[in-house]
């Protein structure tokens, strides 16, 4: 697991330093868990050394080479770092803490951010800074608790560090209580945006973490976009907005970023979806745990919409990759998908196939696959995890009579960890157990197991009985 971003050292980051004009610190964000893929990719791809955090990874590169980095199969959104400090000191009053984000305004590269910002993004005119306005010091935007307040739950870390005026009304124990806040006015005291204001329309987006601070997430954004709107000039949009603008705080740990993706990067190669798609930045980095070569027969026996085969036949030339399923509308779906691929986007050369087949009963001699790369069901939208425990251990034998001993693996995913641990101990003599790795996708926990086949061609002791599997594996 890679460590926490707090323990990020700031100094070790040569694109943070002003004097550095050619270099810029890139973040790009992964998926929890496989930032390693996304640093080797980095090193492979780039040349450069990754920074690991946990759910992102942070290069200094050449500013040539930022449109380089978009090009990574492993990373889910690129921007570009303009300022990061350890220790900055947001755990006093809120009116202190208001102060400190409104005058934080004046710390980041702006001219650096925005040039590699502007060149990535095209955008037309000339967003450099030339002119600045000082913050006026000890000041900030009067806040608006009844606006940046009005989400907050119930569950909120923050709420017991917050005095009781500005508590939003449906949290508060008598609805009368402290209600001195005219909510009926509904002027936003917020920066006031002048007409011929020039510059890039921008928004701030902030996420926070960390259970000390006496402010909401809206709130750090309004008082950091104010102080930006007051020193640079900038017309503030919070929906047509041409830039980005990335405030994360962790406790005092505080950086910010300009986003350099329109739209996540995981965005690509499926036009028709089925109810269970995964992210074509997470299909590329399980096909890379495989670790395939020219001339492997890599297969996806639940391919769904086929996301792996077009991701691993688009990034690993020479690999036949072939996805199949059982659900006809599924295999109807992937080679839409594939269809497009091809006939829309040029990509002529594949080397994939869909078919129709099922798991436990595959239509291929023995020995016959090198690598499988796939998805399980999961037991939530798609199956139950009684069925589960059924078709993990027919799926597990049969693709271990397709694939080569000795040199053949497979990486699966699955939420289901009960069922596939509990099948694994029962296939052993097939499949030997690798490094295994828990994953965030979307919040929900999965598992991505790495498996070896032994030298052993068939276990006698190992049978699957068609007719009676799933009543015995219920009454278990």
């Amino acid at each position: 697991m890679a460590p926490v971003i707090t323990d990020i050292n700031p100094n070790s980051l040569k694109g943070l330093n002003k004097d550095n004009n050619n270099i810029c610190t890139l973040e790009a964000t992964v998926i929890t868990g496989l930032e390693d893929i996304a640093g080797d990719e980095c090193r492979e791809k780039l040349g450069v050394e990754a920074v690991l955090a946990r759910g992102r990874v942070f290069i200094d590169v050449h500013i040539s080479q930022v449109p380089q980095v978009l090009k990574l199969r492993s990373v889910d959104n690129v921007n570009v770092v303009i300022f990061m400090v350890k220790d900055y000191n947001l755990t006093q009053t809120r009116e202190h803490c208001f102060e400190q984000l409104y005058q934080l305004a004046s710390s980041p590269d702006w001219d650096k951010g925005t040039m590699v910002w502007s060149e990535v993004l095209g955008y037309h005119h000339d967003p450099t800074v030339t002119t600045t306005r000082p913050l006026v010091p000890h000041t900030s935007c009067p806040p608006r608790p009844d606006i940046d307040l009005r989400s907050l739950k119930s569950t909120s870390a923050i709420l017991v560090n917050l005095p009781d005026h500005v508590i939003p009304k449906h949290l508060r124990n008598n609805d009368n209580e402290g209600n001195n806040e005219r909510e009926g006015d509904n002027e936003d005291s917020g920066p006031k945006i002048l007409e011929e204001s020039k510059g890039p329309k921008f928004r701030i987006s902030c996420n926070r973490a960390g259970t000390t601070h006496t402010f909401g997430s809206p709130e750090a954004a309004r008082q950091f976009g104010a102080g930006v709107n007051d020193l640079l000039g900038w017309p503030v949009a919070l929906k047509n907005y041409d830039m980005e603008i990335l405030l994360y705080i962790d406790t005092n740990f505080v950086y910010v970023s300009v986003c350099l993706t329109r739209e996540p990067l995981f965005k690509r190669n499926l036009t028709h979806f089925g109810p269970t798609n995964l992210k074509a930045t997470l299909c590329y980095n399980l096909v890379r745990l495989a670790e395939p070569v020219c001339g492997d027969v890599l297969i996806d026996p639940m391919c769904g919409g086929a996301t792996i085969p077009m991701e691993g036949s688009l990034t690993h030339k020479g690999v036949l990759h072939i996805g199949g399923d059982n659900f006809g509308q599924a295999v109807k779906r992937s080679r839409d998908n594939i269809d497009h691929l091809i006939n829309n986007k040029g990509k002529t050369h594949l080397l994939t196939d869909i078919t129709r087949w099922d798991v436990t009963r595959l239509p291929l001699r023995s020995q016959a696959v090198d690598a499988v790369v796939t998805d399980l069901p999961f037991g939530k939208r798609l199956g139950t995890k009684v069925d589960n425990r059924v078709l993990y251990y027919r799926a597990l034998v049969e693709l271990a009579r397709v694939t080569r001993v000795n040199t053949g693996r497979a990486v699966i995913l699955t939420h289901d960890k009960n069922s596939m641990i509990r099948n694994i101990k029962k296939v052993h003599t097939l499949w030997k157990t690798g490094v295994s790795r828990t994953i965030n996708l979307g919040g929900l926990s999965a598992v991505v197991y790495t498996l070896y086949r032994t030298s052993l061609l068939s276990d006698p002791t190992i049978t699957v009985h068609y007719n009676h599997a799933v009543k015995r594996e219920k009454q278990e």
